[in-house]
C-alpha cells in the first residue's frame, strides 16, 4: 500500500488556476517534508494536465498517485469538487483519514449532497472566499465548515527582473481563467484594456470568448499561447503588468495567479469590486481607465517600493502560514512544522537538449559540439540533430537522438511543427532535461512550446549573424529564449543582416569553432595520416555541400586550374551531408574527416566556401585562403566575410564568376612569401575561442534557475 501525507486531487488539465494553487500548495507542503500525491481526475478526456502541475511532478516535489493498487493518505484536499461530482470513478482503494473539499464557487445542495459520500472518511468544507462562504452557509447544510477561507499560499518565488531600460513598450498581459465572467463585458472594453495599436505589447495565455473580439480573428498584434502550454509563473514572467477584468464578481477569484503575479513583482490592475478580497497589492481602476493605470502605476519614479509593497500585502492576504497550519492540523500532526527552503531536488546529472537545426552543411552541429565538448562536468549534453549529422554525433562522446527533419519529411510545415513539439516533448521528459539549446536560423513555435510545457526546462538559443537577404520568419520568437548567444563574427561591421539590429539582446562572445589552434596536428603529422608527400606543396578544395551552387562544376573548373603547376597535390574535401560524390578526378585525393580543420596544417593554402566554420577556422589557425563565396540568396552572407578578409590583406577573394583569375591567385599563394603575410594578417584578426564562454553562460543559466 502506499501512504502518503496529503493527496491534492482535481482536475488538472482544467481551465483556471487551479494548477497554480496545486503546485503552490505542493512546493509548501515539500518543505514542511510532507509527501504529497497528485490524483487526477479528468472531467473531460483526452486533455492535457496543465505545466504547473507538470512541473511538480518533474521536479519531485509530488507524485501522481493511481487508484489501481490501495492507498492510504492522512488528508485529502480535493480542489473545485462541484465539477467532480458525477465522476465515473471508484475510489475504493482509497483511504483517507480526513477530507477537504475546497470550493473554489458556490455549489447548489444537491451536488452538496452527492460529494458527502466521496470518500469513507470525515469530511470538512473549505470555501476559498466570502462569497462562496456566504453561499454555503445559505443553504443551511449540517456540515463542517472552515473557519478560515482556503486560500493559496505565496512563499519563496523568485523575484522577477525588472524590463531592460531600452524596451519601447510595456508588455501587458491577461489569462483566461474559463468562463465569459472573467472577461469585460463587451468587446469595446476589452480593446480599451488590450488594444491592438501597438501603444503596448500584448500577450495572452487562452483565447478570449469570440464574441468580445472586434473582428473576425484575432487581433495580429497579441501574441497568443494555448492555455496550459506553459506554466503561470513563465507567463509572468514575461510580462509587465497582468490585467484582470471581470465585468463584475466572477463565479470564481483566481486567487493563485493574482497573489503569484504580486508576489514575483509584476503590476497587477484589476476592478474596485475586487478590494475587498485582494487587499492593497494590486493597482484599481474601472475597466475603460484599467490600462492607462496599469502603465501609469509602471512609469512611477518610485516603481520598486510600490512592487515591494504590493508583494508584502500579497504575502499577507496569502500567507504561507496559514497552509502549514491547516494542513498540519487536518493531517493530524502534533505540532505544526514551518517550512525551510528547501533545493528541489535535481537530476543527478543536469542534462541538456541540444539541437541542431538541418542547415546547408554542418555549421550549426559544429557550433553546438565545440560548446558541449566544454561542458567540462557542468551539464551533460544530449544531442538532438537530424540524419546528416547523425553518424558524426554518433563518433563523438554524446548521446544522440534522431528526429527527421523537416526538408527531409516533406510534410506540412503546421504538421511537421506540432509533431516536432510532440517530440521534443517526450525527450525533454524522458532526459529530464533542464535546457533546450537550439542552433539554427528559425526557432520553431513546436521548440518553444515544447521547453515550456515542461518546465522547469529553459530556452537557449545559439543564433548566428550575418544572415543573408531571406529573414526568418521566427525572428520574433527571441522574446521566449531565456538566453541568446551570438556566436561572433570577425567580419562583423559587415553584417547588414535581420539580427544585426537586435545584436543587444544577446550575448556576444568570440568566434565559436570546434577545435583550438592546440588541437591540430602539426605539419608533419597532418601530412602523413592524409597520406601526401611532405615535399610536393598541397591544396585543400573544400567549397560546400552544394546545396544551393552546382559544387560539382566549380570543383571540375577548379581542380582543371590546379593541374597546371606541376607537383601540385590537390585534396578535395567531401562533405558528410553533401549533395553528391566528388571522387571524379583521376590524381585528386578527397577526403571526408571530421573535423577536418584537424589537418589543416598539411596545406600550403585552401580554396574554400565562406560558411561560418570554414572561414573563421581559415583565419584563426591562419591558413592562406582563397574564398570563393556561395552567394544564393538563401544562405549567410559569405560575400560579406570573404570580402572583409580581402580587404584586410588576410584572404583572397574570388567570385564564382571570375574564376580565369585563379591561375594567378594560384601562383601567388604558392610563393612562401605571400602566405607569409596572410598569415600575419590573420593573426591580427584572430581572437580566443568563444565555445567555452557560451558553455559557461549555460552552465550559468542553470544555477540562477
Amino acid at each position: 500500500m502506499e501512504e502518503y501525507d496529503i493527496v491534492l486531487a482535481g482536475d488538472f488539465a482544467s481551465a483556471g488556476d487551479i494548477g497554480a494553487r496545486v503546485a503552490a500548495e505542493c512546493a509548501v507542503q515539500w518543505d514542511m517534508g510532507m509527501r504529497t500525491g497528485l490524483l487526477h481526475l479528468p472531467a473531460s478526456p483526452n486533455r492535457r494536465i496543465v505545466a504547473d502541475v507538470h512541473r511538480c511532478v518533474r521536479e519531485r516535489i509530488a507524485e501522481i498517485v493511481t487508484l489501481d493498487l490501495p492507498v492510504s493518505v492522512r488528508l485529502l484536499v480535493v480542489h473545485a469538487p462541484t465539477a467532480l461530482a458525477s465522476l465515473p470513478i471508484s475510489f475504493v482503494n482509497l483511504r483517507a483519514d480526513r477530507v477537504v473539499l475546497v470550493h473554489e464557487c458556490a455549489p447548489d445542495a444537491e451536488t452538496l449532497g452527492r460529494l458527502v459520500g466521496f470518500a469513507r472518511a470525515p469530511i470538512s468544507w473549505a470555501p476559498t472566499n466570502r462569497w462562496v462562504r456566504a453561499a454555503i452557509d445559505s443553504l443551511g447544510l449540517p456540515i463542517e465548515i472552515e473557519d478560515v477561507d482556503w486560500r493559496p499560499p505565496v512563499t519563496g518565488y523568485r523575484r522577477r527582473p525588472r524590463a531592460a531600460a531600452d524596451r519601447k513598450r510595456f508588455i501587458i498581459g491577461h489569462i483566461d481563467f474559463g468562463g465569459r465572467s472573467h472577461w469585460p463585458d463587451s468587446a469595446e472594453a476589452l480593446a480599451a484594456v488590450l488594444p491592438s495599436d501597438g501603444s503596448v505589447d500584448v500577450r495572452l495565455l487562452g483565447l478570449p470568448p469570440a464574441a468580445l473580439l472586434l473582428g473576425e480573428k484575432m487581433p495580429e498584434a497579441w501574441l497568443v499561447r494555448e492555455l496550459g502550454a506553459m506554466t503561470i509563473e513563465a507567463f509572468l514572467d514575461g510580462l509587465d503588468a497582468l490585467v484582470y477584468a471581470p465585468v463584475k464578481m466572477p463565479e470564481t477569484v483566481p486567487d493563485a495567479v493574482l497573489g503569484l503575479a504580486l508576489a514575483k513583482g509584476c503590476v497587477v490592475a484589476t476592478l474596485p469590486h475586487l478590494r475587498p478580497h485582494l487587499g492593497d497589492g494590486p493597482s484599481y481602476a474601472e475597466c475603460r481607465d484599467l490600462l492607462s493605470t496599469a502603465v501609469s502605476t509602471l512609469e512611477r519614479p518610485d516603481l520598486p517600493d510600490v512592487l515591494e509593497r504590493a508583494a508584502k500585502s500579497a504575502s499577507f492576504q496569502f500567507s504561507w502560514r496559514f497552509h502549514v497550519e491547516r494542513v498540519t492540523r487536518l493531517a493530524g500532526l502534533h505540532a505544526p512544522a514551518a517550512p525551510k527552503p528547501a533545493s528541489r531536488p535535481v537530476p543527478r546529472t543536469r542534462r541538456i537538449l541540444f539541437l541542431a537545426s538541418n542547415g546547408v552543411g554542418l555549421g550549426h552541429v559544429s557550433r553546438l559540439l565545440a560548446i558541449a565538448n566544454r561542458a567540462a562536468g557542468r551539464f551533460e549534453p544530449i544531442f538532438v540533430s537530424h540524419a546528416q549529422a547523425l553518424p558524426l554525433l554518433r563518433g563523438s562522446a554524446h548521446p544522440s537522438e534522431y528526429l527527421p527533419s523537416l526538408s527531409d519529411t516533406g510534410a506540412d510545415p503546421r504538421l511537421w511543427d506540432r509533431w516536432l513539439r510532440s517530440e521534443l516533448e517526450r525527450l525533454i521528459f524522458a532526459y529530464e532535461a533542464e535546457a533546450v539549446v537550439f542552433d539554427g536560423n528559425n526557432p520553431y513555435p513546436g521548440i518553444i512550446e515544447a521547453a515550456q510545457a515542461q518546465p522547469p526546462c529553459k530556452l537557449v538559443w545559439v543564433r548566428r549573424g550575418m544572415n543573408g537577404f531571406i529573414a526568418s520568419p521566427y525572428l520574433a520568437n527571441a522574446r521566449h529564449f531565456d538566453l541568446i548567444i551570438e556566436p561572433g563574427e570577425i567580419a562583423a561591421e559587415r553584417d547588414a543582416g535581420a539580427t544585426a539590429a537586435f545584436r543587444h539582446e544577446a550575448l556576444q562572445v568570440d568566434p565559436v569553432t570546434l577545435l583550438d589552434p592546440s588541437d591540430l596536428l602539426d605539419r608533419e603529422e597532418a601530412i602523413r595520416v592524409l597520406g601526401l608527400d611532405p615535399v610536393r606543396p598541397a591544396v585543400l578544395v573544400h567549397l560546400g555541400a552544394g546545396a544551393h551552387r552546382d559544387v560539382v562544376s566549380l570543383v571540375d573548373s577548379v581542380v582543371k586550374c590546379l593541374r597546371a603547376f606541376d607537383g601540385l597535390q590537390i585534396v578535395i574535401a567531401e562533405w558528410a551531408n553533401a549533395s553528391a560524390p566528388l571522387s571524379l578526378w583521376p590524381y585528386t585525393t578527397v577526403v571526408s574527416a571530421y573535423p577536418l580543420s584537424r589537418y589543416l596544417r598539411a596545406f600550403d593554402f585552401c580554396i574554400s566556401a565562406a560558411g561560418y566554420n570554414s572561414f573563421h577556422e581559415a583565419i584563426v589557425f591562419g591558413v592562406p585562403t582563397v574564398f570563393i563565396a556561395t552567394t544564393h540568396r538563401a544562405v549567410d552572407d559569405q560575400k560579406g566575410r570573404a570580402g572583409y578578409a580581402q580587404d584586410r590583406g588576410a584572404a583572397l577573394e574570388l567570385p564564382e564568376d571570375q574564376l580565369f583569375h585563379l591561375p594567378a591567385i594560384c601562383s601567388v599563394m604558392l610563393d612562401p612569401r605571400a602566405r607569409a603575410v596572410i598569415q600575419q594578417k590573420c593573426g591580427l584578426l584572430a581572437r580566443p575561442n568563444g565555445a567555452e564562454r557560451a558553455a559557461s553562460a549555460i552552465a550559468e543559466l542553470l544555477r540562477a534557475a
